[in-house]
């Protein structure tokens, strides 16, 4: 009882310095001008996924979406939220969303994860339909209506095995850790 009790308070400690630590830099950089949000929300982010990988280690029992879930929503939401909704190009951090979701849905394949390949497919389908309306008006009208009809031929043609497929990927993400 008494060791269990002197490991949670030095947690609880730990993480109040850990806080206030994080506070501190987060005044420095609002104080040096700092405008990139990645500044803020990353440091934060690589340390709770730091502390999910630990803890997945050590608990097996614990889930990829307790563990991951946090990190991976500080480190990929914010700047998807600041691509959808600003209106500004922004094309390095489009590029590096686009990298950084598929490194993470890469990375939760190869580790049987099933946080990190939804949240990196979710965050790479709005990304990707992001830059596909921002490329609408620069190709013909035709080229869309061409590729509509061969996508729809190529989807009635291959129907039961699209379906199977379908869930067959089901049951696969439902088997993810």
């Amino acid at each position: 009882r008494r060791r269990r009790d002197s490991v949670c308070w030095r947690v609880a400690v730990a993480a109040s310095a850990g806080g206030r630590v994080r506070g501190g830099g987060l005044v420095v950089l609002a104080a040096r001008g700092v405008v990139v949000l990645e500044a803020y929300t990353l440091p934060a982010a690589a340390l709770a996924l730091g502390a999910g990988v630990l803890a997945l280690r050590h608990r097996p029992g614990l889930t990829s979406w307790l563990a991951l879930g946090p990190g991976l929503g500080a480190a990929l939401l914010p700047s998807l939220v600041s691509v959808l909704v600003l209106g500004e190009p922004q094309p390095w951090r489009r590029l590096a969303l686009g990298a950084a979701a598929v490194a993470v849905v890469f990375a939760g394949a190869a580790r049987r994860w099933q946080a990190p390949v939804v949240l990196g497919a979710a965050t790479l389908v709005p990304l990707a339909l992001h830059e596909l309306a921002r490329g609408w008006d620069l190709l013909p009208r035709w080229i869309f209506l061409g590729l509509g009809g061969l996508l729809l031929i190529g989807l009635a043609a291959t129907y039961e095995r699209r379906r199977r497929d379908v869930v067959r990927l089901r049951d696969a993400v439902a088997r993810l850790g």
